[in-house]
């Protein structure tokens, strides 16, 4: 996840973790942080943005766990972020 994490950082076009319904400007933001730490059974994420899109930290959070959860690997998750698509989010696809 941390890994993962890290390709999160800095100013990207999020579309891929965008809404359909999301009415923003641009989808380029700027990751300033990402947090990951593990307490007690828990896992928190922290994200720090001056703004986020609507749905967005949802589907970061969504796509990390599949990295955790060893149904991406860390090729996949690059491509999902670079494809601006949001139905490359989909867990089992082999695109």
């Amino acid at each position: 996840m941390k890994k993962g994490a890290k390709k999160l950082l800095g100013t990207k076009d999020f579309s891929t973790f965008r809404a359909s319904s999301c009415n923003a400007k641009s989808p380029i933001k700027t990751m300033k942080s990402v947090k990951i730490k593990s307490t007690s059974g828990r896992i928190e994420i922290q994200f720090k943005s001056q703004s986020f899109l609507q749905q967005q930290v949802r589907s970061m959070v969504g796509s990390l766990k599949y990295l955790a959860e060893n149904k991406w690997n860390l090729k996949k998750f690059e491509f999902v972020i670079k494809s601006k698509k949001k139905n490359s989010l989909c867990a089992t696809c082999t695109c």
